[in-house]
């Protein structure tokens, strides 16, 4: 049997591993936001015992942050709930949906933008299973190098802090680059 998680984690990295062949950002797209979507839920309907095992692990219930849909309404002022999430699945509706849209057009999507749904369905992941794939364990490496500006100085796992210290000695490019992300790639590939 699959389990809701089981399908989540082969989505997300089915969805990690197409970013970095560069090869389908709109199928890494798809799969990246199903598996936010399914983990999501499955986090809203496991709260109580989620909530409680992060709270003995951070012991401040300020701190305590659970799936990616109430991250957002813990940032954005209620009013604009609906607003935030109609933007925040635009992406996702036109790749799923075409009943009353069906001549619809959209801009590209940006590289950036996908690696950022990417790290939210990583978080809930993580969250809802307290496991790492090695694809996502990459990902997260990865884009502590792209974006460090978004992520936490350390993480709390030693192999991920060593793998994000190897990848920004190596990467002296832009880490977006096609030839870098193909690297990236042969190196997951190989753990």
């Amino acid at each position: 049997m699959i389990t809701k998680t089981d399908a989540a984690e082969r989505q997300l990295n089915t969805a990690i591993r197409l970013f970095f062949e560069n090869r389908d950002h709109l199928s890494s797209y798809t799969l990246a936001a199903a598996s936010r979507e399914v983990t999501d839920d499955v986090i809203h309907n496991q709260r109580s015992e989620i909530y409680q095992r992060e709270l003995a692990r951070v012991g401040d219930p300020l701190k305590v942050h659970l799936s990616h849909r109430e991250e957002i309404k813990l940032h954005v002022k209620p009013e604009f709930h609906k607003i935030f999430f109609k933007l925040d699945h635009k992406w996702q509706n036109f790749l799923k949906h075409a009943k009353t849209d069906p001549n619809e057009e959209i801009e590209p999507l940006k590289t950036k933008h996908l690696a950022l749904v990417i790290i939210f369905a990583i978080k809930n992941y993580v969250l809802l299973t307290q496991h790492w794939t090695t694809e996502m364990g990459t990902f997260f490496a990865w884009f502590a190098v792209a974006e460090p500006q978004l992520v936490n100085s350390a993480s709390e796992d030693e192999m991920t802090n060593k793998v994000i210290a190897e990848l920004r000695s190596s990467i002296s490019v832009d880490p977006y680059d096609r030839n870098t992300l193909e690297a990236i790639y042969t190196y997951m590939t190989d753990v």
